[in-house]
């Protein structure tokens, strides 16, 4: 009997009739289908796992689109089954390509290619063997295209390949959509591919059956907007189209579907292409994908983790110059457990991991709007996670970081960079990070593990841990940066209409290793917190190596940032990992302008400068000397103007305020550090009552790289004032000090780095006045600074002076507003000074300010209503220095008679060596020092060089140097009162550093005694009963505090504005008739600032008169037997030898005050078209006092 063969077992169909093999017109018709045995149904695992290779065998290029229309028929009718079967699996892997292309259809991980039936098949056709008339395979391949594309897939035109990451995973169909391929699986490992995952986290395309109810609610919703709108465009009675028939109409199952929406709330897939045509199944019948903002928005919206960020500086961020309206982002943590709502109605997942790999660097330009969130695919949306907030390495100094000034993260000591990415400022304030990062450190067995930790706070008042270990047992945690920061000054200025005094200067000292790859051009960058975003650093010029590293001494560099910066950023590399660390600096802010109007005065002296001031205008207001420190002063609180990364030292060996920015306890690693600051920036600490060795009056010096040059950016990086003059010990390398500042102009007129000495010595002070004004409560606009000068000071160089002033002024201040060009002069300011401290307003008084260079004489003849004022350069330098030069000008010798006098003095005194004679072997041993700079040195320290007694023991005949300079002064003002017709004054009052040496002249009433001598030795007008000779206890600073109370005196100064200023020339007294003796003096008219000094030079009999008159000085003050006894009580013995040791047998032809008077006139005729300003008296000393000094000191 025949065996029927069938494929199905369905028990109406008739089994009679059939006779051998017979066509069928129909094909299988009904529910036939349904009742083919299925041989993988119920094979357990083994159905699921066959479903990537189902269908192979079947006969026909497209059996997979078959295979999946099957599928879909043999689930309709089960769509929550009990047991898993291929066609579930199929089914499922159908949906999960429509959900990736619903979710990520235009991502850029999905690539699509067309296949065009026509071109594809006509292509295939035209292929033609030319060597045989049997057909070609590729027209044999055509044929059986054009069979298989019959039935079902008649109208089948073009379908589109579908490429994920660049494996094939599919394709579209006309009967279920889409298909899978079936090497997916194989392709996707053999490239190294991560399976696609689902908006919920899900992964895609698994051996498992994901049934509708538990998709994506918007997924579900678009495939009903779909069946509803192109049903009649599926083929009839698809699989695919009756099981969503099923599904939304046959089910006992309420799919959730969202109402008010069609498929014009989602948009169509673009594939790219000419024209970025549409994603189709069938002509008309286009594939959607959700709308990217409603993703976006919903997680925005909805999502637990969605940062609370407390600026918006984020939301800069752009795309070649396009903003990427970036969202607000979600604050995620690998494996955080925090359970909340992650993205639509899916929580996150605990066990989710965010590989560094998901990560564009944001340092380096990556874009937030790009990141796509970990644990589902292709859902782009903002994120932030630890290794975007938190470093990787750490980067350690070699000390404990100042936490009072700068922020570390614990109120413990630290000795690390702050390991916070600068990109947290786009999201966050410096206030926020000071709440939400913790440092510290444990110890877990042998291991020092230091934790740091942000919490970043989310929505509903909630915050995800940022966290991360660093193991310092591991070589490679962190970097060691042995280097030393300071910042001048150290406020913030917010201010509107004064935001451009927001100027830094900030020292770098590097004695790192070199492997850790310090580049000073690029190793430091400065930010403001709003330019974090597009990743613009402050435009700061790059430094030069002040000082070069010589180890253990560190290299300087200097950064000068122009404007206010947040946030400092140190990037190291070594072994090519990167080390990056932030200097985040508490600055004092600055919020209102102050309500006090400061007046400062500048004493710009030749060897020392003054700066005093008061804050307020009432009269009764003492000036101050300008300080600097940390304490409570008058009652308001000073601030540091330098302050230090390094922690100042608060143990008990600090006694004073001073010694806590002193002591090696503070610089940890890097000792060196504190010379280099002393040297070539501004010490923390102004003022010898805080116990600093820096004090006003300071130096008028500056200390300056060797060969360097005019440019814009000098002060610290090139030059600066020489705070350290005065301690300094040993060799200076490439650096040195420049003194004798205020005459540059006259004695090296040459020179180009006049110009830069002078204003970096200018800028510095005018720096620490704005500073000191700013932070105590000052208005900086309200404020005045004034300075002085001698009335001898040509004007040429006064002009110079004044030009680098205005210029340090717009540098400072932005303006000259606040600086009086015009100087107060030097013999005037003092009186208002002391007549304030007991000197008779009402009394004839006359003020000597005796400076290094110059001496300034202003006659107060109160009795007359007369005022008169001279100046000269016959001062402190005519005593202590090396005298003139071959040119007339003041030398750099050291043989002064009271320096030679002293070391071998020095010699016999039986005292340990210490510090200061250390410092004075580098006085002694550098060049650029003058006599003056020693004596000014062995002056400082007296008591322990007991410079003093090598004069008054040692050798008291020195001393006759002493009374010939005072003397002269006496003889010169006496002359000077009775040119004017003047009485003897009541007050002669002496002011200015360089009258210091009248104290050692004996007491004041002796003195008095002796300036009563020389009155009466001169002159034979009487002396006031009631004269007296006063002497400032500070004179350097009377003349200074003077300034200010004439600055501020007002109407009262009017008076003094028409005084008369002039000079006695120097001469003879002009006489008719000559005495006993003597030829009649004629009168020399000069006018002052009239006559030109080349009219004089010539006038051979001028020049012999002041010769006379000279030597007439001598013999009147050395052969007086009053004086002589005077002197002689003093150990100055037999004076009288002096004059002709000086004056020689014919004054006019030689000797030493011709050959003074000759070399001075040098100097002083250098320029014979400047105005004559001041007297020829005192020129043949200015070289015969030192020769003086000399003889006596080796005799």
């Amino acid at each position: 009997m025949p065996h029927i063969l069938r494929i199905d077992n369905d028990p109406n169909v008739s089994q009679q009739n059939h006779q051998d093999w017979t066509g069928s017109h129909t094909g299988l018709t009904g529910n036939r289908i349904e009742h083919i045995p299925d041989t993988l149904s119920g094979a357990g695992g083994g159905a699921a796992g066959a479903a990537a290779k189902a269908g192979t065998s079947i006969p026909s290029p497209f059996a997979r689109l078959y295979l999946f229309d099957t599928a879909f028929r043999m689930v309709k009718n089960n769509q929550t089954p009990r047991e898993l079967s291929l066609y579930h699996v199929l089914v499922s892997h159908a949906l999960d390509m429509l959900e990736l292309l619903f979710q990520a259809g235009n991502s850029a991980d999905l690539t699509y290619r067309v296949w065009s039936r026509a071109d594809r098949l006509d292509t295939l056709r035209r292929k033609a063997n030319t060597s045989t008339t049997v057909r070609h395979s590729h027209q044999i391949l055509a044929k059986a295209l054009e069979l298989d594309l019959r039935g079902a897939l008649e109208t089948l035109q073009q379908f589109t390949l579908i490429y994920y990451k660049g494996a094939l995973l599919g394709g579209t169909s006309p009967l279920t959509l889409v298909f899978t391929s079936p090497n997916w699986e194989q392709e996707r490992q053999n490239k190294f591919i991560d399976p696609p995952k689902s908006t919920t986290g899900r992964t895609l395309f698994q051996n498992e059956y994901i049934p509708l109810q538990d998709r994506d609610t918007a997924f579900v919703t678009y495939l009903r907007r779909l069946y509803d709108q192109y049903k009649d465009s599926l083929p009839a009675k698809s699989g695919f189209s009756e099981f969503l028939y099923k599904a939304f109409f046959d089910n006992a199952v309420q799919l959730p579907v969202e109402g008010n929406t069609t498929l014009a709330n989602f948009e169509p897939i673009q594939i790219g292409g000419e024209g970025n045509s549409t994603l189709q199944v069938l002509p008309g019948l286009a594939l959607y994908k959700v709308r990217e903002n409603d993703v976006l928005d919903d997680i925005e919206e909805n999502s637990d983790f969605v940062m609370q960020p407390t600026v918006s500086y984020y939301q800069q961020e752009s795309r070649n110059g396009a903003p990427t309206n970036v969202r607000k982002p979600l604050a995620l943590a690998s494996r955080m457990d925090v359970a909340g709502r992650y993205v639509k109605n899916t929580n996150w997942n605990p066990q989710t991991v965010i590989l560094r790999s998901m990560l564009n660097n944001l340092s380096e330009g990556g874009l937030l709007a790009e990141r796509y969130l970990p644990g589902v695919d292709n859902v782009r949306y903002p994120f932030l996670t630890t290794d975007d907030f938190l470093e990787d390495f750490l980067i350690q100094v070699p000390f404990k970081i100042n936490n009072k000034r700068f922020f570390t993260g614990t109120i413990g000591e630290c000795e690390f960079l702050l390991p916070v990415r600068k990109e947290y400022f786009n999201f966050f304030r410096i206030e926020d990070l000071q709440r939400q990062f913790t440092f510290s450190a444990e110890h877990r067995g042998t291991d020092k593990i230091i934790t740091a930790t942000l919490r970043i706070p989310i929505r509903n008042n909630r915050t995800i841990e940022f966290r991360k270990e660093y193991n310092l047992s591991r070589t490679e945690t962190a970097v060691d940066f042995r280097a030393g920061l300071a910042f001048f000054p150290f406020y913030r200025l917010t201010v509107p209409d004064l935001q451009n005094l927001n100027q830094y200067h900030v020292m770098l000292a590097d004695v790192s290793d070199p492997s850790i790859g310090f580049r000073a051009h690029n190793s430091v960058q400065f930010y403001e917190l709003p330019n974090i975003i597009a990743g613009k650093p402050l435009n700061v010029p790059t430094p030069e190596p002040r000082s070069p590293k010589v180890d253990p001494l560190p290299a300087s560099y200097f950064y000068n940032v122009p404007q206010a910066f947040d946030v400092m950023e140190i990037r190291l590399e070594r072994s090519g990992i990167p080390y990056r660390g932030l200097v985040l600096p508490q600055f004092t802010t600055i919020a209102e302008k102050g309500y006090k109007n400061f007046t400062f005065a500048i004493d710009f002296g030749t060897s020392n400068t003054h700066i005093a001031y008061t804050d307020a205008a009432l009269g009764d207001v003492e000036p101050k000397a300008l300080t600097v420190s940390d304490q409570v002063t008058a009652l308001d609180r000073d601030e540091l103007q330098m302050v230090l990364f390094n922690k100042p030292y608060e143990g008990y060996e600090a006694q004073t305020v001073y010694d806590k920015y002193r002591l090696p306890a503070s610089y940890g690693g890097i000792v060196p550090l504190d010379a280099l600051i002393r040297r070539e920036f501004i010490p923390a600490i102004i003022g010898k009552e805080f116990g600093s060795p820096f004090s006003f009056p300071l130096r008028t010096t500056v200390y300056e790289k060797s060969g360097f040059t005019n440019s814009p950016h000098n002060l610290f990086s090139k030059v600066n004032l020489g705070f350290n003059i005065d301690l300094e010990e040993g060799s200076t390398g490439v650096n040195h000090y420049v003194t004798n500042l205020k005459w540059l102009f006259e004695n090296q007129p040459a020179d180009t780095l006049n110009r830069p000495r002078v204003r970096a010595f200018f800028e510095t002070l005018l720096l620490l006045i704005r500073n000191k004004v700013i932070l105590n409560q000052g208005n900086v606009q309200q404020t005045t600074v004034a300075w002085l000068a001698p009335s001898s000071m040509r004007a040429m160089t006064e002009e110079s002076l004044v030009g680098e002033w205005e210029q340090a002024a717009r540098n400072v201040f932005g303006t000259t507003a606040n600086f009086r060009s015009k100087p107060v002069p030097e013999s005037l300011a003092p009186y208002f000074y002391l007549v304030k401290n007991g000197v008779k307003s009402f009394a004839d008084t006359v003020n000597v300010d005796i400076g290094g260079g110059t001496a300034d004489i202003m006659l107060f003849m109160k009795q007359q209503g007369r005022y008169l004022n001279t100046s000269f350069r016959f001062a402190g330098y005519d005593i202590w220095g090396g005298g003139l030069d071959e040119q007339g000008h003041p030398s750099h010798r050291k043989d002064n008679g009271f320096v030679k006098n002293y070391l071998a003095y020095r010699r016999t005194l039986n005292q340990a060596p210490a510090r200061e004679d250390s410092i004075l072997d580098t006085f002694l041993n550098k060049p650029e020092l003058t006599a003056e700079d020693i004596v000014s040195l062995l002056f400082k320290y007296d008591s322990h060089f007991k410079f003093t007694q090598s004069i008054q023991d040692g050798k008291p005949a020195l001393r006759i140097v002493l009374y010939l300079h005072y003397s002269a002064i006496v003889y010169h003002l006496v002359q000077l009162l009775e040119a004017h017709n003047l009485a003897l004054p009541r007050y002669l009052t002496f002011t200015g550093r360089g009258s210091q040496y009248l104290a050692m002249l004996g007491s004041r009433s002796r003195l008095i005694q002796y300036t009563k001598m020389l009155f009466k030795a001169y002159s034979k007008q009487p002396v006031p009963t009631d004269f007296e000779v006063i002497l400032s206890e500070n004179p350097k600073e009377t003349t200074a505090n003077g300034a200010v109370l004439y600055e501020n005196a007002g109407a009262e100064k009017a008076q003094y504005e028409n005084r008369e200023t002039t000079s006695y020339w120097g001469n003879l007294p002009a006489t008719d008739e000559g005495g006993e003796g003597q030829e009649p003096q004629p009168d020399f008219t000069f006018e002052y600032r009239r006559t030109k000094i080349g009219e004089v030079s010539p006038l051979q009999e001028f020049h012999h008169s002041v010769l006379h008159n000279m030597k007439r000085f001598l013999e009147l003050t050395l052969l007086d037997r009053d004086i002589a006894y005077f002197l002689s009580e003093y150990n100055i013995q037999t004076p009288e030898r002096y004059v002709d040791y000086l004056a020689g047998t014919d004054i006019t032809r030689g000797g030493r005050l011709y050959d003074s008077y000759m070399l001075a006139r040098m100097g002083f005729e250098q320029r014979p078209n400047d105005a004559l300003g001041e007297t020829y008296f005192f020129l043949p000393l200015k070289h015969a006092l030192y020769e003086l000094s000399k003889h006596i000191a080796e005799s």
